[in-house]
């Protein structure tokens, strides 16, 4: 099977972004860049390159909502016709309502002030500008088999970075492309995002990560094709590190917990003190995590004061 690994410029601090080309029938595009002029033109040229033309796509595989990763698709399938497939979880996202008002109820009872969320909102705008809402998304589960001629992807599931992320096995040959799921230089945020099965709440999105990393880890995966940086060759090795560095990132927050309790936007400042502008949101998104499965492996407890919610070490841990 021909896969071709594509790096498509992006406006974000993370860099450029990894596109596969299935170079298979029917032709494949898993994951597409953001929604600028010169990240089309990149990809253009790169499938020009291959000897194959944007217009040839049948298929496009979105791994998650992400612009960067999700905001070409209605170009392309404009330009060709192509299908867009994502999983449930992030297809009607993709469609495009407006779900920044689901936020605001997580960013409150999290304690964030009023001018704080105001910035996110108007950051939260920007980075719409990077994707185009999708007329019509195909829903891929868990399980499911992506078909070519030569082979096919099983569809993962790997909930974490966002409800919907999803992973492509191939068997063959032991590989997986992961997107954001495995990042070889980076520990991929896990993302506030309400719970597609009850939206009022928070997604338990670090729990839910570290499971999927369990899971990849059972398929033991020869290599790992991310959607920023290289290649990860020893996911054992990545595994571990993963697993080491959120006790430790749990340990630090147990620190940095008031006596008497802390919201999680407390929490925020102390733990990542320098973060400005948006990335005060991907801060809060990794504490809120971490405080969740600490209260879900009994290391914090939780309380209201009431329409906010604090954090405090449990009993032993003073």
């Amino acid at each position: 099977m021909r896969v071709h690994q594509f790096h498509i410029p992006t406006s974000l601090y993370l860099g450029p972004v990894n596109v596969h080309l299935v170079d298979e029938s029917p032709l494949t595009l898993i994951d597409t860049g953001p929604n600028l002029p010169e990240a089309l033109e990149a990809l253009r040229d790169n499938v020009h390159r291959v000897g194959r033309r944007l217009e040839d796509i049948e298929r496009i595989v979105v791994t998650h909502l992400h612009e960067d990763h999700s905001g070409l698709a209605a170009t392309i399938g404009r330009l060709s016709g192509a299908t867009v497939f994502a999983h449930p979880w992030e297809a009607d996202r993709l469609r495009g309502y407006d779900d920044y008002l689901m936020y605001l109820p997580l960013l409150e009872r999290a304690g964030v002030p009023a001018d704080v969320i105001q910035v996110l909102r108007h950051a939260y705008a920007e980075i719409r500008r990077l994707g185009e809402d999708i007329e019509e998304v195909e829903g891929i589960e868990d399980g499911s088999l992506i078909d070519f001629d030569r082979g096919s992807f099983e569809v993962l599931h790997t909930p974490g970075h966002t409800p919907g992320s999803i992973c492509l096995y191939r068997a063959a040959d032991r590989s997986l492309i992961a997107a954001d799921t495995v990042l070889a230089n980076i520990s991929p945020n896990p993302v506030l995002s309400p719970d597609p099965l009850a939206p009022s709440r928070r997604f338990q999105s670090l729990g839910e990560y570290l499971v999927s990393l369990a899971r990849i880890r059972v398929q033991a995966p020869t290599v790992i094709h991310g959607g920023h940086g290289p290649d990860v060759t020893d996911f054992e090795s990545h595994f571990l590190k993963t697993m080491r560095s959120a006790d430790e990132r749990q340990s630090t927050l147990e620190g940095l917990l008031e006596s008497g309790g802390s919201t999680a936007w407390e929490a925020c400042v102390a733990l990542f003190p320098h973060a400005k502008n948006e990335h005060r949101f991907l801060a809060l998104s990794e504490t809120l995590a971490h405080l969740d499965f600490g209260v879900s492996e009994g290391r914090f407890r939780q309380a209201w004061n009431g329409d906010v919610e604090s954090f405090a070490r449990t009993r032993g841990r003073e």
